[in-house]
């Protein structure tokens, strides 16, 4: 069985089934995947042959962190391939305004299967619907989103209900700059109130919660109907000291639109990784099919057991394009079970940062229009 069709079989599954069937395909998808990276990156294959590791050493789930992992800052100063120049059809970044950006390749198959996974994500939330719904995307309009991983992942969630009407909040100004105005969002959102249709906002929670704020303000109450959603995604980043906890954000979002708490969804992720980890309605980060994550002690990288916080590393056989196999990020986190959704897969609770100023994603850039 080849690579890509041990991850066409990966992604038959449905995004949060657990048990022994998803284990062994995920199990063959990466060993095909570490023997794909191997043969075809030099890097990666030194790393490994340095590391004594050989993927035939991947025999369960807890062989999975021996897998010779890249921190994230890796990508910011190396562009590692695993196909040649003339198959990459995408390269996303993630930082902004540092300097330091991490180059993310993607060959059709791996873009296909983003989106993929991303689909089934949301189809295992719930969150796929056939009545059409108004946008309000707190991401980059395209025309200005250039390379910007979260600008691209942002607007691939306005595809899951038909679109009656969309206005992306950051657009070009006058002069082409990024241009974002509070007043001129709730000026959309009173439009959209009288079609009587559901609204979807997707996009950074900063911008999110300036609007928020704004209504708050100016005392302005829309009451949309119970299919409306948010999905905030991209992070605080840079505006971290705006940000306000899950409960304060859901309370006034419920006053001043009608979106109970369960209809407000986070996603977490990052560029170098590229898998979605999606809040469910009670609120808590799940760990799909497509990947396997783990907490590292920092300093001895021990792998710590579950309940125990520490730095996320994660694994996922979905990139043939750059070996971003294993990849350490520098987020704290901790890893949970038995969530009261139902869902069976592990659960994550994000803990805090490591090294902030040296992992700003492309949010850091969109926040620079919140200091206007």
């Amino acid at each position: 069985m080849s690579v890509t069709e041990s991850l066409a079989r990966l992604f038959e599954l449905d995004a949060y089934e657990a048990g022994e069937r998803p284990d062994a395909r995920f199990l063959h998808a990466v060993r095909d995947a570490c023997a794909w990276h191997m043969e075809r990156c030099e890097i990666f294959r030194t790393l490994c042959c340095q590391e004594g590791f050989s993927p035939e050493q991947i025999r369960n789930i807890g062989d999975l962190p021996r897998i010779p992992w890249l921190m994230v800052n890796v990508f910011k100063r190396y562009h590692l391939t695993s196909v040649p120049e003339s198959e990459i059809v995408a390269t996303f970044t993630s930082s902004g305004t540092t300097g330091q950006a991490s180059h993310i390749a993607w060959d059709r198959g791996s873009m296909e299967r983003q989106d993929a996974m991303r689909a089934a994500i949301m189809a295992g939330m719930g969150l796929v619907s056939d009545r059409p719904v108004n946008y309000l995307i707190f991401a980059y309009a395209p025309d200005i989103a250039g390379a910007k991983g979260a600008a691209h992942a942002q607007s691939r969630y306005a595809g899951f209900a038909p679109a009656a009407d969309s206005f992306y909040a950051i657009h070009a100004g006058e002069k082409g700059e990024p241009a974002f105005d509070a007043a001129e969002c709730i000026d959309r959102l009173r439009a959209f109130s009288v079609t009587g249709l559901p609204v979807r906002m997707i996009g950074f929670p900063a911008f999110a919660w300036r609007v928020l704020c704004e209504m708050e303000r100016t005392d302005v109450r829309l009451l949309f109907p119970e299919e409306s959603l948010f999905i905030l995604a991209g992070g605080w980043k840079a505006a971290r000291n705006e940000a306000v906890p899950k409960t304060v954000f859901a309370d006034i979002a419920a006053a001043r639109l009608g979106i109970p708490a369960t209809r407000i969804r986070d996603v977490y992720g990052f560029v170098e990784h590229g898998v979605p980890y999606m809040t469910c309605e009670a609120g808590r980060f799940h760990v799909p099919v497509y990947s396997r994550a783990f907490v590292r002690k920092p300093g001895t990288m021990e792998v710590l057991p579950k309940g125990e916080r520490g730095l996320l590393h994660v694994v996922s056989p979905y990139n043939l394009a750059q070996p971003s196999l294993a990849v350490l990020s520098t987020d704290y986190v901790i890893l949970g079970d038995d969530c009261p959704c139902g869902k069976r897969t592990a659960t994550m609770e994000i803990a805090g940062r490591a090294g902030v100023s040296k992992h700003q994603g492309c949010a850091i850039t969109a926040a620079e229009l919140l200091k206007k």
